[in-house]
């Protein structure tokens, strides 16, 4: 679905309030990005207060997330395994190969029609 190196655009950025607490850095809907790296993880985690008002997690979902080349954040504080936070690979979509193609045709067509003297039908003075 996704490779490291690969462009992947947004389509997500709708988090539980929760997620602000642990994340330094959030993707934004319709920015794009580059994947990092791909690995398995929770996403969907379902957590537990005890009496003494110690937060533990009881469950979670499996999931494929993505690490961002953009976005650094930390290790997972509820994961014994030293592993950054990273975002569910369904918040992002692949970048189309045509915009990237779009992008850099506009580019190169910067600055056209610059000397316009050498195209322009010369007058002549009688």
């Amino acid at each position: 679905m996704f490779s490291t190196g690969q462009k992947v655009v947004c389509i997500n950025d709708q988090f539980d309030p929760w997620v602000y607490d642990l994340y330094r850095a959030l993707p934004k809907k319709d920015k794009t990005y580059t994947v990092r790296a791909i690995a398995p993880g929770r996403s969907k985690p379902q957590f537990t207060v005890n009496d003494d008002a110690e937060i533990k997690l009881t469950g979670a979902e499996f999931d494929i997330l993505l690490l961002l080349k953009e976005l650094q954040n930390p290790d997972d504080p509820h994961s014994s395994m030293k592993q950054e936070l990273g975002f569910r690979a369904e918040r992002f979509a692949p970048l189309e190969e045509d915009e990237e193609e779009e992008e850099a045709e506009a580019e190169e067509l910067v600055g056209v029609g610059a000397a316009k003297e050498d195209w322009e039908p010369q007058t002549q003075s009688r």
